[in-house]
Order: C-alpha cells, then sequence, then structure tokens
C-alpha cells in the first residue's frame, strides 16, 4: 500500500484523463463525460488498488486491446473529485491536459454544468487547451538543429 503523497507521484507517471461533451436526449441536449486512466507497472497494480480502496476511490480494471497488464479505470463522480484533490497542480505530468481537466472537473463540482450557456463554457475551456496544444507542437516543430 500507497501513502497519498506516493498515490501523488504514480498518478503524475501513470494516469491520463479524459473529458468529452456527448449528445443525450434529455432537456440539455448534453452530458459530460469524463474518466481516468492509470496504467501501472504489473508489479504495482495490487498495491495501487489496495491504496485506492483506502482512499476512497472507486474504480475497475479492465484489459486493454493490446496490453498484456490491467489498467485502472476511474469514472465515478465522487472518485475523479478525490483524484483531482490528490493530484498535485501545476507540474509536468504524463498528459499534457490535467489541468484543463481539474478546471473542467471544478465547474462540475459547482454545478455550473448545469446552467442553460454552461455547453460553450465547457467547449471553450477545452478549445483554449487544445489550441495551445498546438501552439506548443508548432513551436518545438521549427526549432532549428544547433
Amino acid at each position: 500500500m500507497y501513502s497519498t503523497e506516493q498515490l501523488s507521484g504514480i498518478l503524475l507517471l501513470t494516469a491520463s484523463c479524459k473529458f468529452n461533451i456527448v449528445r443525450v436526449r434529455s432537456n440539455r441536449g448534453w452530458e459530460p463525460r469524463f474518466l481516468i486512466y492509470i496504467r501501472p507497472p504489473e508489479k504495482m497494480i495490487q498495491a495501487l488498488c489496495e491504496t485506492l480502496e483506502a482512499e476512497d476511490i472507486s474504480f475497475s480494471l479492465i484489459r486493454e486491446r493490446g496490453r498484456r497488464v490491467d489498467s485502472i479505470l476511474i469514472r465515478r463522480r465522487h472518485s475523479i473529485f478525490r483524484v483531482c484533490e490528490i493530484f498535485p497542480s501545476f507540474v509536468p505530468s504524463k498528459n499534457s491536459g490535467w489541468e484543463t481537466f481539474k478546471i473542467l472537473m471544478g465547474m462540475i463540482k459547482e454545478n455550473k454544468h448545469l446552467e442553460d450557456d454552461s455547453k460553450y463554457n465547457f467547449e471553450a475551456i477545452m478549445n483554449e487547451d487544445e489550441e495551445k496544444t498546438k501552439d506548443l507542437h508548432r513551436e518545438v516543430g521549427d526549432r532549428k538543429d544547433l
């Protein structure tokens, strides 16, 4: 079993987050969908699962195509909020979208996704993050060999 600080370090190295807006048949016509994948080495899975249970984080083990080791999938809202609390801010991580993901999840925690114009606000934040990524790729691509 790992401590909370060790768990935050493991999340930095092995966790990826995803946030999507999907169309649904409801009054608003859309819903936010979010999840966190943790892809640890095989030796760490058992201890990591015990740590997540101790931290009251719900998860499931899934076998991804083309991967020999199980991945940990976190989908429940309260569990994702807990991971966002543990995950350190403003540090480099495996997935560059964590800062934006935490902002979007904060909006959901405050029930801003239930407001009338909220889809526009969510998409604006998501598109802003995509533009930052594109700018970074352009900058790296324009480097000259020294």
